[in-house]
């Protein structure tokens, strides 16, 4: 009888202590930031209608690209679940997806690179796209943006925050555009005495 009572209750509170792991909220534990690797570049091409936006990767790529906010709906133009290659394009309408208009008057919108196709990890990254048409000419912006879904609406800190701009409507991100950008060593040009 004893016995039985004993694994009943080890069973018991095995039980309880997997439903409190379960249950408990990690948000305040747990920070994922942006990373610094395993993309060659992210372009972004501003039109009238959509933003395009293609993300060249350093290695085989099986994980999922998608526009924050748009990971559960999966929709076709928010959402892109690639089955390998490094190449991977996705066009952005500008009245779906999420895209919002910023004060600045930008449609703006974050898109997150996952290499899992359910859970963010540390490796994962996230750039916001930011498009704006003023007379007749076309701005593009892209920066590094922080994949955690925590931080949607928060904005890296400045000593983090990485944007190119262009006048084009074109812009091209690489990770030697990051902060702190490496400074170029200079030879020293002075004669000791």
């Amino acid at each position: 009888m004893w016995t039985q009572f004993c694994i009943l209750l080890c069973f018991s509170l095995a039980w309880l202590c997997e439903g409190e792991v379960w249950e408990k909220d990690m948000s305040e534990e747990i920070y994922i930031e942006a990373s610094h690797d395993g993309f060659r570049s992210v372009e972004l091409s501003c039109g009238r209608k959509s933003m395009v936006v293609e993300v060249k990767m350093e290695e085989d790529f099986d994980g999922v690209i998608y526009t924050r906010g748009s990971f559960m709906t999966k929709s076709k133009s928010c959402f892109h679940d690639a089955e390998g290659g490094t190449d991977h394009k996705l066009r952005i309408p500008l009245d779906q997806c999420g895209v919002k208009e910023d004060s600045e008057g930008f449609h703006t919108q974050v898109l997150v690179i996952q290499h899992d196709d359910w859970l963010i990890f540390p490796g994962d990254t996230a750039f916001t796209l930011q498009c704006k048409d003023v007379d007749g000419v076309s701005i593009a912006r892209i920066g590094l943006s922080d994949p955690d879904p925590s931080s949607a609406g928060k904005e890296l800190p400045k000593h983090k925050k990485s944007t190119l701009e262009s006048k084009t409507g074109n812009v091209v991100f690489t990770p030697d555009d990051i902060r702190p950008r490496k400074k170029n060593k200079k030879k020293n040009t002075k004669t000791e005495l």
